[in-house]
Parts: structure tokens; sequence; C-alpha cells
């Protein structure tokens, strides 16, 4: 497919019911993976799961062993930062404070976001559902000054900005360096997106890309080959943009070992 030799880092979502941290982030870098963009779940990574020693002993074990967590990821089911009800937003904000303090004991510089989640089914008013986001985005971003993460909003199908111009458009209303792209090529696909002009719109705003498969008619993350995502565009488009962030492959499947690999072998040929 291309002769793209970019470092690649892994996300933990398909490990993260089935076994913890450790042997998931030693199971993806035996695969030549690292920088990892790690899914918090009970059982695989929780905040009230680890006192303050067992996180020196895991920030320790990761230094150790050259593992890198280049973002923490909530469970975008589990959040609404862009909920009608104040107390839902307050939930999802309290979450996110524990999540900035885990990833500051940990050494992690990066927490990936998603921005709520609306109904198709007659939704709030457009303003009033960026105006709660807004309010809830601009309360992490205080939370942050002291913990010091970058926030990585993600582009998502179910939020109240799908798409790279709505986001900047959203972004631009808040100036802080610090809140920047997590670009999904898969959710970019579903959603009709060409990823490389895309891309090229958001250079100044992207911190990270998650990298997986899918189409316009079936929101996916598959192995790379299995869908119509053209990444070939995508990866010459990064270097072209001399992009510096994490390419972050996020395949999610049951067998995530091999389709891990399949997807390694398409982006790197040879």
């Amino acid at each position: 497919m291309t002769t793209h030799h970019r470092p690649l880092g892994g996300s933990t979502f398909s490990f993260m019911w089935d076994r913890p941290l450790l042997p998931a982030l030693r199971a993806m870098q035996t695969l030549g993976l690292n920088d990892f963009d790690v899914i918090l779940a009970p059982g695989h990574l929780w905040y009230d799961e680890l006192s303050p020693s067992a996180r020196a002993d895991l920030a320790r074990g990761l230094s150790d062993e050259g593992l890198r967590i280049d973002s923490l990821n909530l469970p975008a089911l589990d959040v609404n930062l862009a909920s009608c009800v104040a107390e839902v937003r307050d939930f999802s904000v309290r979450l996110y404070r524990e999540t900035f303090r885990l990833a500051a004991d940990l050494g992690v510089h990066n927490v990936v976001v998603v921005p709520g989640r609306v109904s198709t089914l007659l939704p709030p008013k457009p303003a009033d559902t960026l105006g709660w986001l807004r309010d809830s985005l601009e309360r992490l971003l205080r939370m942050t000054e002291d913990t010091g993460q970058h926030l990585l909003v993600e582009l998502h199908p179910l939020t109240p900005i799908p798409t790279t111009p709505g986001m900047l458009a959203f972004m631009d209303g808040i100036a802080d360096p610090r809140l920047l792209i997590a670009y999904d090529v898969a959710n970019a696909e579903f959603v009709g997106e060409t990823q490389a002009d895309a891309l090229r719109s958001a250079a100044s705003r992207l911190g990270q890309v998650h990298l997986s498969d899918g189409t316009r008619k079936a929101w996916r993350h598959d192995r790379v080959g299995s869908g119509t995502v053209d990444f070939k565009a995508v990866l010459a488009t990064l270097d072209e943009l001399a992009f510096a962030g994490t390419a972050i492959l996020e395949v999610i499947s049951p067998d995530p070992i091999d389709d891990l690999t399949e997807s390694m072998r398409r982006l790197r040929p040879g």
C-alpha cells in the first residue's frame, strides 16, 4: 500500500474486557507498537482501583519496560459533556478530573475527550448543545492548568460536532493551545470526509490520529484494508504536514493481535 514507516501507537480498546493494562501493552509492544491510547475501564485501568503506591509502581513498571502511554481515553458511552442535564455534565467533568489526576501520576500528557453525545431523534437546538459542551470543556481546561494535559477532542459521528469544519469552527471560540483534535479516519469516512483535505485544514490543531478501516455505509473500526479509507493518502498527508503527534492503530476486533498484525503489514509492506 505504501512504504511509510511512521512509528505507530496502539489502542487498548479491544483488550479492555479480557486483560489488564500491562499484558495488553506488552502484547502490542511485541508487534512493534508503542505510545498507546489507553481506554479506561474497571479491571483494565481505572482510577479508583489504584492506590497512590500502586500508581507509582505502575509508572515505574511502564518506564522500566519502555512502555509509553500517549493518552488516556474514557469510554464514550459513559460520559456526556454536552448533555442537557446539568447533573450529567457535572458527573462527566468529575470523571475527567480523576482521569487527569491519574494521567499526571502516570506521566501521561494527553487525554482524549469525546465531545458529548446527541440523539438524532429531536435533539436540543444545536446552539444550546454547543453551549453546554463549551462550558464543560472550559471547566476541563481550567482543571488541567494544574495537571498539564492536552485535551484531544475526537471527531466522532454520534457527537454534536462530527466533522472537521464544525470542529474547527467550534474550537475557534475557545482560545487555548491545549485544546487539540484527535482525528479518527474511520469516523471521518463514515461521515463522508475526504481525510487528506480535512487533515490539511486541521493541521494547526492536530494532536493525534486514529487509524482503522470502515466505509461510508457502516461505522466500523476494522483492520486496515477491509474498508474504503485511503490510507496511502492519509499517511502521505501526515508526512506532508510533518505531523509530530502519534498515529494510533485503533482496530476494534475480537482477534486484535491478528488484525493489528495485518494492519501493520498493509501500512508497512516490504
